[in-house]
């Protein structure tokens, strides 16, 4: 697996939007309500990519100088990561090449079928962030789609991806910078459960299969 760092405007607009979009919460970003307040809150694409380009004139951002800035603190991490995620989830991740965006949006969105996320500029946690996204593409690529196939809802199934994160606390939170993935606060309590069951026994298949068990009896 190769991470490809990159920005594209076009990108950045597409996770606003979709931000604005998310289930998790419905709580505007810091940049949301920037633009809410100078063109309302119809976040059509055009205004959006008006109200990035300038903000990045302003601001002299250098999208040369953001992209090196977060892969150095990558590089870091990044053999850590992959080795102890291989024992986690006893895989090596096969999808040749994930991209990496830049986005101006507190909110970081994702696709795994096109396998790229985002990642917000500027920030001193973008570590935390990539871990955090590539843990819900580790968690799609092993488990996901088959649980989706045998009849899973889609939100039972985002509860339960967005709760393992609480895994990056427990395995992970030596390469975090000193920050911690606190999580949704709908996800307080499956991510306590996560917590015992995993000091329990680390085994990623015993915790998704009770997750889903418990969930599926509601």
């Amino acid at each position: 697996m190769k991470l490809y760092f990159a920005y594209d405007v076009d990108k950045d607009v597409e996770n606003t939007i979709n931000g604005t979009k998310a289930i998790n919460s419905k709580k505007p970003t810091k940049f949301q309500n920037l633009f809410t307040e100078k063109y309302g809150d119809n976040f059509e694409a055009e205004k959006v990519k008006a109200f990035i380009q300038e903000r990045d004139k302003e601001s002299g951002f250098d999208v040369n100088k953001e992209i090196v800035a977060i892969e150095e603190r990558w590089k870091i991490a990044e053999p850590i990561f992959i080795e102890r995620m291989g024992k986690i989830f006893g895989i090596s991740y096969t999808v040749p090449v994930i991209t990496i965006y830049l986005t101006h949006n507190e909110r970081c969105t994702y696709n795994t079928v096109k396998s790229y996320f985002f990642v917000k500029i500027g920030s001193e946690f973008s570590t935390n962030t990539i871990m955090h996204e590539l843990l819900h593409f580790y968690t799609w690529y092993i488990f996901g789609k088959e649980l989706l196939d045998k009849g899973l809802s889609k939100l039972v199934y985002n509860d339960i991806k967005e709760s393992l994160t609480e895994l990056l606390n427990l395995e992970f939170s030596d390469l975090m910078n000193g920050g911690a993935d606190i999580g949704y606060p709908q996800h307080q309590k499956m991510r306590a459960q996560i917590r015992e069951m995993w000091k329990s026994q680390k085994d990623i298949g015993v915790v998704i299969k009770k997750l889903v068990s418990e969930q599926t009896k509601k």
